[in-house]
């Protein structure tokens, strides 16, 4: 599938709190509106569109989390995020 420059952006804004909550994970009240994700061996703290670990350095935008965190591809990414517009 071929996704636009604007469908695009406006899945990197999709907030990551209800989509994760819709696939199951849960999710645990920290400090100033972030949120840390339960089920990853590192943590993951979430804040709306944005995550980062703590422990690796890594961060990202929506869809670098279903990407590098949960290892599918840009397409299945996408499509995981246009679902939850």
């Amino acid at each position: 599938m071929t996704w636009s420059r604007l469908d695009i952006r406006q899945a990197r804004q999709i907030h990551l709190k209800p989509v994760l909550e819709q696939l199951g994970y849960r999710l645990l009240p920290r400090p100033e509106g972030n949120f840390a994700v339960g089920g990853f061996p590192r943590e993951i703290i979430i804040k709306e569109h944005y995550w980062n670990c703590p422990d690796s350095g890594q961060s990202g935008n929506a869809i670098d989390f279903f990407v590098k965190i949960r290892g599918v591809t840009f397409n299945e990414a996408m499509t995981l995020l246009s679902a939850n517009k």
